[in-house]
């Protein structure tokens, strides 16, 4: 299964917000009962999100849900398993591989098995994170860098160096448990268009294939670059036709040779086309 190239969050005690989240461009949707959402306020979104799920007549993007942590969390995923547009949940702070298996588990217990989203989010997080990618029904990898920096005590600067070892840790963990490419970070930055779109194509370069947002105006830069341009899709679709004239690897016409990590980098461009 491809990801989506955009994720955007929506507080789930905002039913008017709820209401207009499939016309904002976005991939896909998070309906958010976590850090969007007061204290005061988390049982009504609740029952917001539930009755805006059954409310809904189908759904033109996936649907995924970011439940609590602690005593919560088994309320919510009792209360909204098995919605029929449900995609997924999203699990802040799994730090360690229980924190998902318990959720799979206890799924699996009420007849409706779902998609996961680990959250890493800590230093624990870091170093438990081939176990939390290995573990079952992870459909994809996401970080939360805003706790997992003041977790670690991080000042990160305006070019992240400081977070580039958990970016590439997350990518590479992923690639190992065999799961789809992760989900860039959100970003604070919602009037810097610029400065978000650098941050976005930097992010791609390193690895990830789509990115969460906060913001509409996220998602359509967000969807901006990780969608392919005309010429990478002529590219893609000039490499693959040579290679099938020539049965595998060959040599192009400036004498390079075009093997197959060329390929699968062809074949990636094309399948995101299909978006």
């Amino acid at each position: 299964m491809i990801p989506p190239t955009s994720y955007l969050y929506v507080p789930g005690d905002r039913p008017d917000r709820l209401a207009k989240a499939f016309n904002r461009g976005a991939g896909a949707i998070i309906a958010d009962l976590e850090d969007a959402v007061t204290e005061d306020n988390k049982d009504q979104a609740l029952e917001t999100v539930s009755n805006w799920l059954d409310s809904l007549p189908g759904t033109p993007a996936p649907v995924w849900v970011r439940v609590n942590t602690g005593p919560r969390r088994e309320h919510e995923l009792r209360t909204l398993a098995g919605h029929r547009h449900l995609t997924g949940f999203f699990l802040p702070k799994a730090d360690t591989p229980a924190d998902v298996t318990g959720v799979h588990d206890l799924l699996h217990a009420l007849g409706h098995p779902t998609s996961l989203a680990p959250m890493i989010e800590s230093a624990t997080a870091l170093v438990n994170i081939h176990q939390i990618a290995a573990a079952p029904g992870v459909f994809q990898l996401h970080i939360g860098e805003m706790d997992l920096a003041a977790d670690l005590g991080l000042s990160p600067g305006s070019e992240e160096t400081e977070l580039l070892y958990a970016r590439s840790l997350l990518v590479i963990a992923s690639r190992h448990a065999g799961l789809v490419q992760p989900a860039a970070p959100v970003s604070a930055e919602i009037t810097n268009h610029d400065a978000f779109r650098a941050s976005t194509h930097h992010l791609k370069r390193l690895g990830f294939t789509g990115r969460d947002c906060i913001h509409p105006a996220q998602v359509t830069i967000t969807s901006d670059v990780f969608t392919p341009t005309p010429d990478e899709i002529h590219w893609a679709s000039s490499v693959l036709a040579a290679a099938t004239e020539n049965h595998g690897a060959y040599r192009d016409a400036a004498g390079n040779m075009v093997d197959e990590a060329i390929l699968r980098r062809a074949r990636s461009i094309t399948a995101t086309r299909q978006l």
